[in-house]
């Protein structure tokens, strides 16, 4: 990798501190030590995203490693000023893209059970939560219905709701990485909030 004018390779100890726009520009300029920070900081909500549009968990870690593999061989083209979870997110969703029509182009559409230690229990506990000794199994069999009832809307509308209600982005960071108007996130939000409420309810799940 071709080391880039006037940027210098940051300290490994300075690492833990630096934000993600510097490491990946240090990064860019030859400094390999800090994708490891990129990796631990960002595999895991990435893996999570992943996951959730793809619904298998083979799938995800493939997306997962690919991206940062692009964001090693393209990190000198990062620009000063960019953020970078916009950038890695862009690179994500089309991978994701890609695995979804390759998938559909051999009917392989089909769906893992949730994999342990990815968090998804943290962002739908809302449709089960109890003290009861049973609530683990109810609260998976909630994720289940859940994650049915979001392969159910179109795909652009499942992007917004998966980068605003489980990855907690803005509208505006998300209208970033789609490349499409504020307003059209919202009009996604609202149609695939709507479409969610609808097929839960159609999967037995009241009261969202």
């Amino acid at each position: 990798m071709k080391r880039s004018r006037g940027r210098q390779p940051l300290e490994v100890h300075d690492l833990a501190s630096v934000s993600d726009e510097d490491l990946v520009l240090a990064l860019g300029a030859g400094d390999t030590h800090s994708l490891g920070v990129l990796v631990a900081r960002w595999e895991r909500p990435l893996y999570s995203f992943a996951y959730r549009l793809l619904t298998k968990r083979e799938d995800a870690r493939d997306v997962c490693q690919e991206t940062f593999l692009r964001v090693l061989k393209k990190a000198d083209r990062f620009k000063k000023g960019a953020r970078f979870s916009t950038w890695m997110y862009q690179i994500a969703l089309n991978l994701c893209r890609d695995h979804m029509r390759k998938k559909r182009r051999w009917g392989l559409l089909i769906a893992d059970t949730p994999a342990p230690g990815t968090n998804e229990a943290t962002d739908l506990d809302r449709f089960a939560s109890s003290d009861d000794p049973s609530a683990g199994v109810e609260r998976r069999e909630h994720r289940e219905v859940v994650s049915r009832a979001l392969s159910r809307i179109p795909p652009e509308q499942r992007e917004v709701l998966i980068l605003k209600e489980f990855e907690g982005l803005r509208f505006r960071e998300i209208a970033d990485i789609l490349g499409c108007p504020e307003s059209t996130v919202k009009s996604r939000m609202y149609y695939g909030l709507s479409g969610l409420r609808t097929a839960l309810t159609r999967e037995g799940v009241r009261g969202v």
